[in-house]
């Protein structure tokens, strides 16, 4: 019995691959069951019965291209690091991430896709931003003390970093306007972004000090 379930999901997995790979060069529209299954082995049955026919494949699919980018970060070593220190490793990471090309070629199909399918547009933001974003969270929860004064929730200030980072980069590269940026081109705008953020706290956390 395991060794079927193993089979099971060894074909399923390729489904999926093959899959996302076709979605984000065809789009939606133009990607088939036929052609998956044509490519990926398996059956049309199969693909019925186990993500409910092309809609619950693709949805599939854009989850696991998701999970498969934020990996890298959940393997990030912070050790011997301040807040300062984690926070601008993580955000280079972060950039390094959302400038590849898979991962623009991903916001862009999600984001076209939301409109006639909010189920799509839930799963990319619910396994890619807001994935992304609790990263961020948990590098300041693992600093609370050095936060304790700040009146911004911790999650709040999380979700902002994230918005700073990408904003303008990834708006550039989903236009078509973006250059490929360098690595040191990338540590630099991490490092800037993060202290402006926790200058800002800084601030914040002295005013309501002197009050």
């Amino acid at each position: 019995m395991a060794e079927k379930r193993s089979r099971r999901e060894v074909r399923n997995s390729k489904l999926q691959k093959v899959a996302a790979d076709l979605f984000l060069r065809r789009g939606y529209e133009g990607v088939t069951i036929d052609k998956i299954v044509e490519l990926a082995g398996g059956s049309k049955s199969t693909v019925y019965s186990v993500f409910g026919g092309k809609c619950g494949l693709f949805i599939s699919s854009i989850e696991n291209l998701c999970r498969e980018a934020n990996e890298p970060l959940a393997k990030i070593d912070y050790s011997g690091l301040d807040l300062e220190q984690s926070l601008k490793k993580l955000s280079f990471h972060i950039l390094k991430l959302i400038t590849t090309k898979r991962s623009v070629e991903l916001h862009r199909l999600a984001v076209g896709e939301a409109l006639n399918c909010p189920e799509v547009g839930e799963a990319w933001y619910t396994h890619g931003p807001e994935r992304t974003a609790s990263f961020i969270q948990s590098v300041l929860e693992s600093h609370s003390d050095e936060l304790r004064n700040t009146t911004i929730p911790i999650d709040r200030l999380a979700v902002l970093l994230h918005d700073s980072l990408t904003g303008d980069v990834l708006y550039r590269l989903l236009a078509g306007v973006g250059r490929r940026i360098k690595d040191t081109e990338l540590e630099g705008l991490a490092c800037t972004t993060v202290d402006v953020i926790l200058g800002n706290v800084e601030k914040r956390s002295s005013v309501v000090d002197q009050i």
